[in-house]
């Protein structure tokens, strides 16, 4: 605001009636006071009028620092500006005083402020430059204005990623602008993403206007785990541990947790264990893999960690005991030694000891069962032993018998090693059917030794009974067997098998002995398969009832199946069918 003096009386009767000048103003503001003369005397003077100014309010340090000649005439009173322009003042108290006259004393004085200008002070706050690679830094700034009044400034913030020295546009965090009061702060933030910034010293920016503050980013390697010589036995007996190792390497900047795992090839089985170390730290790492399940041969893992892996492979060795050359008798006469071998080899790559057994489907499940016959066979690679049962049967009951008492049927048996198995049919008839005999049932047979077996032959020879003692169902499965004969390769009646049976023990179709067997309820891949199983116990193929896709293809349309379109292999499956109506 303006501040007035009252009037004081001057040389030859001139009066300053009143002063006005502003109590503060703007540096890039002219300092302008104003004066009214007043002449009290009778005619026109002239006059030197002077402003005054001291820094420190001591009036014997006044300093003129403007004047102007006035003409002052007795009639009326005279307005008198004297101006002080900006580039003569500086921030600070004034004290000011006006004379009227060269020689006068000053006769009027009055302070002013010239204002500090908006001053921007520039503080670099960024808590923490140190930052693990992968997370967010936040870079901050205090703006403080510290002059008198309000003004505007614009704070930009920019990291040197390239590490050239240059800050480019693509390297601006961010650019604000604040409009603040005088003594007014305002905090400025940007972040920097360091995902793709490689480990290092990075140098930051905060400028303004007028003002720069620079730091240092360090961006660190988070915890990252190395492996290096890993280590795993070349050889291991099937149903060890073997024993992996490996070290391992923290190469980040800090400390970290991984985790170091095995994987295997031949398994979906992983092995893990939790490992901490702090930065640059090493250790060695052993992890135990369980061989039970894995194969002979050769096999490859991986072990690492979540940022690196390594190969590693060992050999499984084992004992693999193949079975052979089953040999036993066709047909087992009650209270005959039943006499069964087969040649045991050793194929694996290491000496082991198996239990080798002898077993048969009691209980018509197609899958024989031990029954406490066996023999230890100890074998080098490559070894083989002939190994021999002789078991007395019976129909009763006993102790005196190693087996239990087994009906008048057929069954399958064979000899079993841990590994493998050799199996095969054999029909349990009654003793007086060894050289022909005489029964309670409705008449008497005896076994066809010609080309041909009756119905009453090969329903004797599979299940020890008559023709007609059997069920519809079987009767239809013997007169198949009856209708394809003569047997192949010397089959005896007992050893050959109906459909039903190759389904159930060949091909684990969901067969339940004793119900009516739905061959075409099979998938049509194993209709083909048994049918082609139960062909191949015959020494003609004439009699054939079934043909398959291909066969029909290739005799209709002289090609094979799949060569045909869509539509044609629609009609082969359909004529395919309607074999079995």
């Amino acid at each position: 605001m303006p501040a007035d003096s009252e009037t004081t009386v001057g040389e030859d009767e001139l009066e300053i009636r009143a002063v006005q000048t502003p109590t503060e103003i703007r540096p890039d503001e002219p300092l302008r006071v104003q004066l009214r003369l007043t002449n009290a005397g009778s005619e026109t003077t002239t006059k030197q009028v002077a402003l005054q100014l001291s820094g420190d309010g001591d009036q014997q340090s006044l300093e003129t620092v403007a004047t102007k000649q006035v003409e002052v005439s007795a009639a009326e009173p005279t307005n008198v500006t004297l101006t002080v322009e900006p580039e003569q003042l500086s921030s600070g108290e004034y004290t000011y005083a006006v004379a009227v006259g060269e020689s006068s004393s000053p006769e009027t004085t009055g302070s002013v402020a010239v204002l500090t200008p908006p001053t921007f002070v520039l503080d670099d706050t960024t808590e923490n430059a140190t930052i693990v690679r992968g997370t967010n830094v936040s870079i901050r700034a205090n703006l403080t204005n510290a002059g008198a009044y309000r003004g505007v400034q614009t704070v930009r913030i920019a990291v040197d990623e390239d590490q050239n020295g240059q800050y480019t546009d693509a390297e601006r965090l961010d650019e604000s602008v604040y409009s603040l009061a005088g003594g007014q702060s305002q905090v400025s933030t940007a972040t920097a993403h360091t995902t793709d910034m490689e480990p290092g010293r990075y140098q930051y920016k905060i400028a303004t206007e007028n003002t720069t503050a620079t730091g240092t980013l360090s961006v660190q390697q988070p915890a990252t785990f190395r492996v290096q010589n890993t280590t795993a036995p070349v050889n291991v007996t099937k149903g060890e541990t073997a024993n992996v190792s490996v070290v391992v390497k923290n190469v980040g900047d800090v400390d970290g947790t991984d985790n170091v795992t095995i994987r295997s090839d031949s398994l979906n089985t992983t092995y893990s264990r939790s490992v901490s170390l702090a930065a640059n730290e090493t250790t060695t790492v052993s992890i135990g893999v369980n061989t039970t399940n894995l194969s002979s041969g050769t096999h490859n893992h991986s072990l690492g960690t979540s940022t690196d892996t390594d190969p590693v492979s060992m050999t499984v060795q084992d004992s693999h005991f193949e079975v052979s050359d089953l040999d036993g008798p066709n047909v087992l006469y009650v209270g005959d030694v039943a006499v069964f071998s087969a040649d045991v080899t050793n194929t694996g790559n290491i000496t082991g000891t198996q239990s080798i057994q002898h077993r048969i489907d009691s209980d018509d499940d197609d899958r024989p069962e031990a029954y406490g016959v066996d023999r230890n066979v100890t074998l080098a690679p490559g070894e083989s032993t002939r190994v021999r049962f002789e078991i007395d049967y019976t129909v009763t009951d006993s102790t005196e018998y190693p087996v239990e008492p087994l009906r008048l049927q057929t069954y399958v048996h064979g000899i079993y090693s841990e590994d493998a198995r050799a199996s095969t049919a054999m029909s349990v008839k009654p003793s007086w059917a060894k050289d022909g005999g005489s029964s309670s049932s409705s008449g008497s047979t005896s076994v066809s030794e010609g080309d041909r077996a009756s119905l009453d032959e090969i329903t004797q020879d599979k299940y020890g009974r008559y023709y007609d003692e059997v069920s519809g169902e079987t009767k239809r499965q013997v007169e198949e067997i009856h209708e394809r004969q003569p047997f192949a390769d010397g089959l005896a009646a007992a050893e050959v098998r109906t459909r039903e049976e190759i389904a159930r023990q060949e091909y684990d179709a969901d067969v339940t002995a004793g119900e009516k067997f739905n061959f075409t309820g099979l998938d049509i891949e194993t209709q083909q398969k048994v049918e082609s199983d139960f062909d191949a116990q015959f020494e003609t193929d004439s009699g054939d009832r079934i043909e398959s896709w291909d066969e029909l293809a290739n005799d209709t349309y002289g090609t094979s199946y799949e060569n045909l379109t869509t539509s044609r292999q629609a009609d082969i499956r359909t004529t395919y069918q309607d074999q079995f109506e």
